[in-house]
């Protein structure tokens, strides 16, 4: 009727799940209770008949424990009552995380048939209960394939087991194979069952584009209670019951690795399920008013960068009445939220709700031309519209309530390329607002592109990956073959290792709608103009260093993808292996190394993937840098204390810059008809800093070579993009600016990972998740980490400019999008200003994601971040 399988003997501190079956026809509900005094939490799975109780941290004393085991029929009438007996040990040969515990006296065999075809010797009864550790097991149809920590009889380690007839128990946890005996879970909630071992994942991409930090590995036949989920991109986003340590209570699992399910009924993957992302820190409302009168108990706040699924939206008195497919804790599913902090899509395409009044286009004018914004509106709701760009700028808005439209007229649009965004309101005859829609408006200057779709061109026989490596180093399913010729949609791109990576408008299996292509196997368009990415030869830079192989690959003779080179254009390097190094230059994603000693077969120049390798230098990591600046010497001459002739120097205030050598370059500025630069190397008794002048000297950037003499400056500073960051990405425009400012200054990150993401940790332990977002937050931040900080929301240009001469980077917020942004000035020159843009390109709308080094017109800027003594900004000093 009711009984305690095991186990027995357990180690102290140590999870634990103490199991037993029961009736279900004859039992009810199951109590355990510790020494009489102190009652455990029991499970009880009516469909397989078992009962547990799962202990995380087990029992914290070593000794004799004894557990009072009662049943109670459906009238709550003891039916049943033993005592269990534990020894709790410091150690022992029983201690695994993994344990196999007997339901049924059984056989351990040699082979997964029938223990009638098995000799004795081939086999080894076990009894009920009896319980044995595991070192690893696998589900072979209907048997477990098992290897024992201890082996057992003559059959030794390796082993089967029926399946029905053996519990297994990972981490204190009951595994299930069998999805009808699979445990119910908590009225609101739903299960999450690992039907493959996988990984948890914070961002939905493929595991070998992720650092360990940012995964967890799910075991086969494990369970976890969630409380809610959505489908994105072949992934179930799934929010756990309970924050799992070291990882979090959100995650991502491939679809095809899990399944959900909720009373009794598998939830199938939609690929056209609608999303909520929040852009901006919100809350949730139980009424669609002000939350400043709503009690607190009546609200909660949703997080910019999460995704919620939804089940069903409508719109009511200007707000979105939205119920998800989660329940959030305390609250419930239903609630309302202002759009405009809010994106609902649908198959990853922005879904607009039927609103009283609407935008119909365009979504693309060209800079300096008469342009036209209109719509539509219900002039029986609506009789007032306003739009406003930037929240900034009026425009006058002409009402036919007749036609049913609204118009904008601007005679002279737009006056600086660039994108722009508008937030258009609609008030009813009581000034209530209605409606509330952003507007996204690129601004182009190029006339022959405006209003033009992006098309990818496959031009050679090539292949689409999850990731931007060797095709050798990733399997079947990370990778597939597409034929030249083809043509495919595009909605986003950006340019990384020298790769192309895509987000298109239809997916292809089985990598999905995003990966990655070799760039010079394709060719991108946006209307008649092909966009390019050539890259120039990129020059050595002198170093006597080291060259440590932290992952098997390759040497080549071309930084392309090896699948592409002939046998004798590649060598293996094998893990561990180390090699002195002369030179290195940063190049199309691969470090291209000038080896000491030339490698057997192949030679002392080439090309390694940059993530496979470290280069260290005196004890430092030398970091992967593809837009490094460097200097090479075209005349002999010195590098000098002052901008002066160098006859009037003394020895000590000069140092000789020898023919043809190449110096990193930190910084450079101009003065004084020469040219102020930063070496990222000492020259010995002098230093680092001096003066050279430009004549003798030839400037590169990433290869390109360019004349620093017009009036400029640009710090090399890294770029640094928020769209990979793990954790609310749509929000951390912030942390990722002020990354890219302290790593210039010589800050890393002390785990390892994206330093912008222990940035994001830090704002969330010191002022709860959310905080980023708030400028005496991140004040904080900076000095908690050693500089010295100030912000101000009335600088002028000029002190911008001030900072960046004295070769300080500045953090600055602008109004670029509608959640408000943050990016990173680098420097400026005659056009506009220089600078590292989180979230990408501007200029294209942001459908080009990558936003290193590029130039904002003054114009564009003043309107986005002015005016002059208005101007939001953080000045950060090592």
């Amino acid at each position: 009727m009711l009984n305690y399988l095991g186990p027995i003997n357990v180690l102290v501190n140590q999870p634990v799940a103490l199991i037993g079956t029961f009736d279900s026809e004859k039992i009810q509900t199951v109590s355990v209770i510790a020494e009489d005094k102190y009652p455990l939490t029991v499970r009880l799975n009516s469909k397989s008949g078992i009962w547990h109780v799962s202990l995380e941290k087990g029992f914290n004393t070593q000794g004799q424990r004894w557990l009072r085991l009662k049943g109670f029929d459906r009238q709550n009438k003891s039916v049943s009552d033993e005592v269990i007996r534990l020894t709790v040990a410091l150690e022992g040969n029983f201690g695994s995380e993994t344990l196999l515990i007997a339901r049924y006296t059984t056989p351990f065999k040699k082979q997964a048939i029938s223990s009638s075809r098995l000799t004795p010797q081939q086999q080894q009864n076990i009894n009920v209960g009896e319980v044995l550790p595991l070192k690893d097991y696998k589900l072979v149809n209907n048997h477990l394939e098992v290897e024992l920590k201890n082996p057992l009889g003559g059959v030794g380690k390796f082993g089967y087991f029926y399946e029905e007839h053996v519990l297994l128990i990972k981490n204190g946890k009951i595994l299930w194979f069998d999805r009808e005996d699979l445990p119910p879970t908590p009225s609101g909630t739903q299960l999450l069952w690992i039907t493959q071992t996988t990984s948890a994942k914070l961002k939905p991409q493929d595991s070998a584009q992720l650092g360990m930090n940012q995964t967890l590995e799910l075991t086969h036949g494990s369970t976890y209670t969630i409380l809610g989920y959505a489908c994105v991109e072949d992934h179930f986003r799934v929010t756990f019951d309970r924050s799992i340590p070291g990882f979090g209570q959100y995650g991502y699992i491939y679809r095809y690795h899990a399944e959900l399910w909720e009373q009794d009924q598998a939830i199938t993957y939609n690929t056209n399920a609608i999303n909520l992302t929040v852009i901006n820190t919100t809350v949730f409302k139980k009424r669609p008013v002000d939350a400043a009168y709503l009690s607190e108990k009546d609200q909660v706040t949703i997080s910019a960068g999460m995704v919620y699924g939804v089940q069903s939206y409508t719109t009511e008195d200007g707000h979105l009445k939205v119920a998800l497919t989660e329940n959030l804790p305390g609250f419930g599913n239903t609630g309302y939220v202002y759009p405009d902090f809010i994106q609902l899509s649908r198959a990853d395409q922005p879904i607009i709700p039927k609103l009283p009044v609407t935008y119909e286009g365009p979504s693309e004018v060209l800079v300096n031309q008469s342009t036209i914004l209109n719509g539509t509106f219900d002039p029986r709701v609506v009789t007032a519209i306003t739009l406003m760009a930037e929240d900034r700028y009026g425009l006058d808005v002409v009402l036919n309530s007749t036609a049913k439209t609204w118009e904008v007229k601007l005679a002279k649009g737009f006056s600086e390329a660039g994108y722009r965004w508008l937030r258009l309101k609609a008030t009813n005859s009581k000034k209530e607002l209605v409606a509330s829609h952003v507007i996204n408006l690129t601004v182009s200057s190029s006339p022959l592109t405006v209003g033009e779709g992006l098309t990818l061109t496959i031009t050679n026989d090539t292949l689409f990956k999850v990731a931007p490596f060797d095709s050798t180093s990733l399997n079947q399913l990370q990778k597939v073959a597409i034929k030249a010729g083809q043509k495919f949609k595009v909605l986003k791109y950006g340019w990384v290792d020298g790769h192309l990576k895509v987000l298109l408008n239809n997916a292809i299996p089985p990598i999905g709608s995003f990966g990655y292509f070799f760039q010079s196997h394709v060719q991108l368009s946006k209307g008649s103009e092909v966009l390019q990415f050539e890259i120039d030869s990129v020059p050595d830079t002198d170093v006597n260093a080291q060259m440590l192989v932290i992952k098997t690959t390759t040497i080549k003779a071309k930084p392309i993808d090896s699948f592409d080179l002939s046998p004798d254009q590649f060598t293996p390097l094998l893990l561990g292996e180390t090699y002195p190094i002369k030179g290195y230059a940063s190049t199309q994603g691969h470090f291209r190394v000038t080896l000491a000693e030339s490698v057997e077969g192949f030679g002392n120049v080439g090309y390694i993937y940059w993530q496979h390798v470290r280069l260290l230098r005196d004890g430092q990591e030398i970091p992967f840098d593809p837009d490094s600046l460097t200097m090479t010497i075209g005349q002999t001459t010195v590098l000098k204390k002052r901008p002066i002739d160098a006859s009037r120097l003394a020895a000590s205030e000069r140092a000789t810059l020898p023919l043809g050598r190449v110096y990193g370059v930190r910084s450079y500025a101009i003065a004084d008809n020469h040219i102020r630069v930063a070496l990222t190397e000492e020259l010995p008794d002098f230093g680092n800093t001096g003066y050279v002048f430009p004549d003798f000297v030839k400037f590169q950037r990433g290869g390109k070579i360019f004349d620093p003499l017009p009036d400029q400056i640009e710090l090399n500073v890294p770029y640094f993009s928020q769209r990979d960051n793990p954790r609310y990405s749509w929000s951390t425009c912030n942390v990722t600016s002020i990354a890219m400012v302290l790593y210039y200054y010589g800050l890393r990150s002390q785990y390892g990972g994206q330093l912008e993401d222990e940035l994001l940790q830090w704002c969330f332990n010191y002022a709860g998740v959310g905080s980023q977002t708030e400028h005496n937050v991140l004040t904080a931040l900076i000095r908690a980490y050693g500089y010295k900080s100030s912000f101000s929301t009335t600088r002028r240009w000029s002190e911008i400019k001030e900072e960046l001469i004295n070769r300080r980077p500045v953090v600055i917020g602008a109004d670029l999008t509608p959640a408000g942004h943050v990016l990173t000035i680098i420097g400026y020159n005659k056009k506009g200003y220089i600078v590292n843009d989180p979230w990408g390109d501007a200029y294209t709308g942001y459908n080009n994601t990558e936003g290193r080094r590029l130039l904002y017109s003054y114009g564009y800027f003043n309107q986005v971040a002015g005016p002059d003594g208005n101007v939001w900004a953080h000045f950060i000093d090592p």
